[in-house]
């Protein structure tokens, strides 16, 4: 119970407005944010073991300020739009699970943020209008993003990249 205490922090549903006041907690490996009133990501960098992050059902419009240790992001239902907003991936190059399910991502133009990522393994695009805008959306991204495993909700086979 002790080990959970120093690299787990459970603070979803309390209305929090900014990650702050971490400085102290450098052996964090998982923090839950879902479902507060976060509209940016900051205040990470003390976090240097960071493994698993989600920021679900907050406000964030930006993918940003993040720390190379992540593996996992989960930002679903938040405000992300453009391809820009992603951009703070490529800070994590261990990166290998990422859910941006129910955002409002419209532009094709993700992929090439996506396909960045070399240890990418399972993605989460459901709810977004891009799935629409990009023609045969599963074949064209289990063919771009060579290490993925799972789409959304189902797993890759090797027949869905032939």
């Amino acid at each position: 119970k002790q080990w959970y205490q120093r690299r787990v922090r459970g603070l979803e549903a309390n209305g929090i407005q900014r990650i702050e006041n971490l400085d102290h907690q450098p052996e964090l490996k998982c923090l839950y944010l879902q479902q507060n009133l976060l509209s940016r990501i900051e205040n990470l960098e003390p976090l240097v073991q960071l493994h698993t992050l989600n920021v679900s059902n907050n406000y964030i419009s930006k993918i940003e300020n993040m720390v190379g240790t992540l593996h996992t992001l989960q930002i679903a239902k938040n405000r992300l739009q453009s391809s820009d907003a992603l951009d703070g991936l490529l800070g994590c190059p261990k990166i290998s699970v990422v859910d941006l399910s129910n955002n409002n991502l419209e532009d094709p133009v993700i992929i090439d943020v996506l396909e960045k990522l070399p240890e990418l393994a399972v993605v989460n695009l459901m709810g977004n209008p891009v799935i629409k805008k990009i023609k045969n959306y599963r074949k064209i991204l289990t063919v771009r993003l060579a290490n993925l495993k799972y789409l959304d909700d189902r797993p890759v086979f090797p027949k869905d990249r032939a």
